[in-house]
């Protein structure tokens, strides 16, 4: 269940990252992180391309935070066009629409799964933040099957995060992260894309 504590600290981790500019709080995490030194640990590339800004602005994180708030509105809001669209009907959809069937399939899900998305009709439910917080919410759901002893639904609920996975997310996600790890986008979120690549990828591994 550890390993499920730390996917779920991952999954909150990268759904604040690309839902909105980062926070102090976040930068100070951080730069206090602790990683594995050594070069053949089992470390995250993404994980480390993040700490290592945030620990070479460890002097002055809120001149980090103000140059990533920039680089945040270029790469996800615009002002014109977008780096790279946070949402998965504009990769999914033939004509690069939003709020397509594929929104409100993504909401069906959500529903069917007992979760409660905040910002329902404000930001469309196929957000890349949001798909994050799902995970998320199985994730602990997962946990909390597995220390009342219900394997049932633990299992039943393994199925669902998966096949969110399998069935949604590989199908758009990793044209969004090559939009921003192909460009000139701040190595922090590169290393964010590439973390949530890394994630995606060890989750496809255990369908």
């Amino acid at each position: 269940m550890q390993e499920l504590h730390g996917e779920i600290f991952v999954y909150n981790m990268l759904a604040r990252i690309f839902y909105s500019e980062p926070t102090l709080e976040l930068l100070y995490e951080l730069a206090a992180m602790k990683l594995p030194s050594e070069p053949e640990a089992d470390a995250s590339k993404g994980m480390l391309h993040m700490v290592e800004v945030a620990r070479l602005h460890s002097h002055n994180l809120k001149e980090l935070q103000d140059e990533l708030a920039i680089e945040f509105t270029r790469l996800f809001l615009g002002p014109i066009k977008p780096v790279a669209i946070p949402y998965a009907s504009w990769y999914l959809s033939e004509s690069h629409q939003l709020m397509t069937d594929e929104t409100i399939d993504v909401r069906r899900r959500y529903l069917e799964a007992g979760m409660a998305v905040k910002d329902l009709y404000s930001t469309p439910d196929d957000h890349i933040s949001i798909e994050l917080e799902f995970l998320s919410y199985l994730t602990g759901e997962m946990i909390a099957a597995h220390e009342a002893g219900q394997q049932e639904r633990l299992q039943a609920l393994e199925n669902t995060r998966n096949g969110f996975i399998n069935d949604h997310m590989k199908q758009w996600a990793h044209e969004f992260i090559a939009t921003i790890t192909d460009s000139d986008a701040n190595k922090f979120y590169k290393g964010a894309a590439l973390l949530l690549d890394e994630v995606l990828l060890i989750e496809r591994e255990n369908i």
